[in-house]
């Protein structure tokens, strides 16, 4: 597979820049909420085989997002720029759901600079992004390197399979779910992610909830949406990966409720809840090549009733929180 010839900004730690990308959207190293530091270069640069990200703090206005791409030209580049997008939780990052509120650097600008930077180096932004987290929900993020501070944004996708395919093969672009600290007092968690259908006809859909960690035993969890005929329960006793399939309506734009209930105790430090969508595309789809193929850890193929011509399912986003405990 070709490499790509221009700034890396990374979907996963295993992308290394090949087109089209290996890693799924929104796990980019790249994209980093952390405290300050006094040296983002160097720090930020040592560390680029590792995700260094932190969580972002619930009750600060002041969180730190640094930013870095490495250059796999064959040339020094300058000249070019971070951008960087928040949405609301989505589990379908659509361009019109984040284009329209960037992250600003404490000067106010809208993007931040990469300095010059030789061929197969890491350059790390001249300056932090800052995000607010007391005063919007919006942790989802997306984030481009262009040679324009103002880059051009596609207009809303109108099919799954073309939002795919541009997100997995411009390997300047990348996203992230920016982890949100939370220290729960009671025993009962519920997360709200919007989901959409672009699309003008029904397209079967698969949801994946995992608790990464460990509940006590006999807690619940679930997913919930009316509108989708979603409403399902499993105790951890079961496993900690769970699936619901449905059937998203054309143009269906609504919301996903994934909860949980502890049976007891208090929230584990560090545990995450997470909850993926997969979507069914048709073979000769020119997104069928993301198809996940390891169907027996998405609970099973999508039964027939749903399939409606699209059998192969791909990942096309996630969402998830990760509780810190203070006791």
């Amino acid at each position: 597979m070709p490499t790509f010839d221009g700034f890396l900004f990374r979907d996963s730690t295993r992308d290394t820049g090949t087109v089209p990308s290996p890693g799924y959207p929104y796990y980019s190293p790249d994209i980093i909420g952390h405290a300050q530091v006094a040296d983002p270069a160097t720090f930020f640069t040592g560390n680029y085989a590792s995700d260094p990200n932190q969580p972002i703090q619930h009750g600060s206005a002041v969180n730190y997002v640094y930013v870095r791409a490495k250059n796999l030209s064959g040339t020094t580049k300058n000249g070019y720029y971070v951008t960087v997008y928040r949405s609301n939780p989505s589990l379908f990052m659509n361009t019109n759901v984040w284009k329209n509120d960037p992250l600003k650097t404490q000067d106010g600008k809208a993007f931040v600079s990469l300095p010059t930077t030789a061929t197969d180096q890491v350059a790390v932004g001249t300056a932090p992004f800052l995000l607010d987290a007391t005063t919007s929900n919006r942790f989802c993020v997306i984030g481009m390197v262009t040679p324009t501070s103002t880059p051009g944004i596609p207009a809303p996708f109108t099919t799954y399979d073309a939002y795919i395919t541009w997100q997995r093969t411009n390997q300047n672009i990348c996203g992230r779910n920016l982890h949100l600290a939370y220290d729960f007092p009671t025993r009962n968690y519920e997360q709200l992610d919007e989901f959409s259908n672009p699309e003008t006809v029904a397209v079967p859909s698969l949801f994946q909830v995992t608790i990464h960690g460990t509940l006590p035993a006999n807690s619940t969890f679930g997913l919930t949406c009316v509108p989708l005929g979603l409403s399902t329960s499993w105790n951890v006793n079961a496993g900690n990966v769970q699936t619901a399939s449905a059937m998203t309506p054309a143009s269906f734009n609504g919301n996903v409720t994934t909860w949980a209930t502890l049976s007891g105790g208090t929230w584990p430090s560090d545990t995450w809840i997470e909850t993926i969508v997969y979507v069914g595309v048709s073979e000769t789809a020119e997104s069928s090549i993301y198809a996940e193929q390891e169907w027996a850890q998405l609970g099973g193929r999508v039964p027939e009733t749903l399939d409606a011509g699209r059998p192969r399912l791909v990942r096309v986003g996630n969402c998830a929180t990760r509780f810190v405990s203070s006791r």
